[in-house]
């Protein structure tokens, strides 16, 4: 059953995060606010994974997941916070998150030597359509939203690239425990630029009810995101990322009151888009490991060591 359910809270509480991320931000600066949430989630999390006393991973495989971690917690939301406290709205963050399929495809290509069939092009060719659609007008009229933007990019692909590589070397490891070390050895970058930039929290009270909301919301999401990868691989639990840009549009509206603009409707329109086509596609070929050296190459990995 909790199998069946998973997809979907996975979108409901990723989906959450980008409003409560949003109104967060309105009583805590973004590098105190993603340093808080790490190291609450880290607590939550070792918690979690010392009564259920589940083994950990050492060796080259800590560090592959201490890789991993980082690339999904730290530099995705490291660059998503930043972005949204320099003009980006949940809406357009989510939208941009979502192209994690197409990223992820064009990584997998990169990096593995996997090809795209005719309906990869087209969710490619879409997805890019998404993002000008809802970006460029922004831009156009506020040039100060582009460095925004960038990290906002530069999110996602720390999420598509920790995906792929959780895929590919991590699936031995609990979704439990890539979620503590993910948030533990963010704590550090989280710190160092919460210390180098000025740090302020207006009104504490709301401010702190706001915050456990995103952790419990964003610890749990994420948790439920990395059992889909382990299960799916990141491909197939990237393919979430469709249904997420709408629902959180929705949450924005229930919790902000924030509207839908044309150009936001179409990027997210093109962004589902996107995501269909990639789900409809076939199974991608691998390419010659022979040649290429970056190929799928052998059948299954050897289990690595956990203790």
């Amino acid at each position: 059953m909790f199998q069946r359910l998973l997809p979907a809270l996975t979108v409901l509480l990723y989906a959450l995060g980008y409003p409560l991320g949003a109104l967060t931000l309105g009583h805590v600066s973004p590098f105190l606010l993603i340093l808080l949430r790490f190291l609450i989630s880290a607590v939550l999390m070792w918690t979690v994974v010392a009564v259920r006393r589940t083994p950990l991973p050492r060796g080259r495989l800590l560090a592959r997941t201490v890789s991993g971690g980082l690339l999904v917690q730290g530099v995705q939301f490291l660059g998503l916070y930043w972005g949204m406290a320099h003009g980006v709205g949940p809406g357009v963050a989510a939208l941009v998150i979502a192209m994690n399929p197409v990223t992820t495809a064009v990584l997998a290509r990169l990096v593995l030597g996997r090809r795209e069939n005719s309906w990869g092009l087209v969710a490619l060719a879409l997805g890019a359509v998404g993002v000008v659609a809802a970006c460029l007008p922004r831009l156009l009229a506020d040039p100060s939203v582009g460095p925004g933007l960038i990290t906002v990019l530069i999110a996602l692909g720390g999420l598509s690239g920790g995906s792929l590589l959780q895929e590919r070397r991590l699936k031995a490891v609990d979704p439990f425990v890539f979620t503590a070390i993910g948030v533990t050895v963010s704590v550090l970058p989280a710190a160092a630029l919460a210390l180098s930039t000025p740090q302020h929290i207006t009104d504490p009270m709301p401010a702190v009810a706001l915050l456990l909301l995103l952790v419990l919301a964003s610890a749990v999401g994420m948790v439920c995101y990395a059992a889909c990868v382990r299960s799916r691989g990141a491909r197939g639990a990237s393919i979430l990322f469709a249904l997420i840009p709408a629902v959180s549009v929705l949450a924005a509206w229930g919790v902000q009151g924030a509207p839908l603009d044309g150009t936001t409707a179409v990027g997210l329109a093109c962004g589902a888009l996107a995501c269909v086509a990639q789900g409809r596609s076939t199974r991608p070929t691998s390419g010659t490991p022979g040649r290429s050296g970056r190929g799928t190459g052998r059948a299954a990995t050897v289990p690595e060591r956990v203790r």
